[in-house]
């Protein structure tokens, strides 16, 4: 077998799950703003904890469309489309569906392990509040296999610097000397708004021990699927005991970047290549 025939493809999931809580919220007062953008890979990026500071402040400041410094691996930009090269997370350097970064984009990116697709929110209670301990995301994508969706129930999130929520304090207004920002403690804690930098999942390439020629094509390999257009959707909704208080979705559109040697592998073995995709997620709690 090839050194290329042993590099193994899979898919790789971010989010949060813990446990349950509830709190009171108003369902007609409540918006919730979703957006898409790529990641760094947040298993082994060295950018990956000021990227995350980015896109909390980008939704803090209204889901603002870019944060940060543009040109570094940190910039936080949204985006509505990406190519299925682009939303590959590796366990070798690469950024953007390139293996090494570092020569290709420059030495700041030497370190990055590609990217995952993340659907940062931001939602406003409009009056009302709402506690973090009431949301969960659910992602659907439309590939033959759904093979980039998942879910967290309810309770699977917790408020950290990731997850940042603001209460307006006993005045209900935003901007005076009593508001509070929450950024640990009890997931029940009620809130006005809530700021994060969101879950998401892209396909993942691993070459162990390969050369540069074959990192490249065990990417090329996961991005030639599944050959058509498709769109991957994430949503977020607040529930309280089983009722659907409000939610929010953004759909980004993928385009595959076939190549040429990768189809015959696909025509032989799709179904088989896309379960173990599917069984070969990571999630960070």
């Amino acid at each position: 077998m090839s050194r290329r025939l042993r590099c193994v493809a899979g898919a790789a999931a971010l989010g949060l799950v813990t446990m349950a809580g509830y709190g009171i919220a108003e369902a007609s007062t409540i918006s919730v703003h979703v957006y898409s953008a790529l990641a760094p890979n947040a298993f082994g990026s060295p950018n990956w904890a000021a990227w995350e500071a980015n896109a909390v402040t980008a939704m803090e400041n209204g889901g603002a469309a870019t944060a940060g410094a543009p040109g570094t691996p940190a910039f936080f930009e949204q985006r509505t489309s990406v190519t299925t090269a682009e939303a590959v997370v590796t366990g070798f350097p690469s950024w953007l569906g390139q293996v090494d970064p570092g020569t290709v984009y420059g030495p700041a990116y030497a370190n990055e392990y590609g990217n995952r697709i993340t659907f940062p929110l931001w939602i406003d209670g409009g009056g009302s509040q709402f506690s973090i301990s009431q949301l969960g995301f659910s992602a659907t994508s439309t590939d033959p296999f759904n093979a980039l969706g998942f879910s967290f129930a309810p309770g699977g999130y917790n408020y950290t610097t990731a997850y940042v929520g603001l209460d307006y304090g006993t005045d209900g207004i935003k901007g005076t000397g009593d508001d509070a920002w929450i950024t640990s403690g009890a997931n029940t804690q009620l809130v006005n708004e809530l700021f994060g930098r969101g879950s998401g999942n892209s396909f993942a390439a691993y070459c162990p021990g390969c050369s540069l020629a074959d990192q490249q094509a065990a990417i090329n390999d996961v991005a030639a699927y599944p050959g058509s257009d498709f769109t991957f959707t994430g949503t977020y909704y607040l529930e309280e005991n089983t009722r659907r208080l409000a939610e929010g979705s953004a759909v980004l559109a993928v385009t595959p970047v076939p190549e040429p040697a990768s189809m015959l592998l696909l025509a032989t073995g799709l179904v088989g290549t896309v379960r173990a995709a599917r069984k070969s997620r990571e999630r960070r709690k």
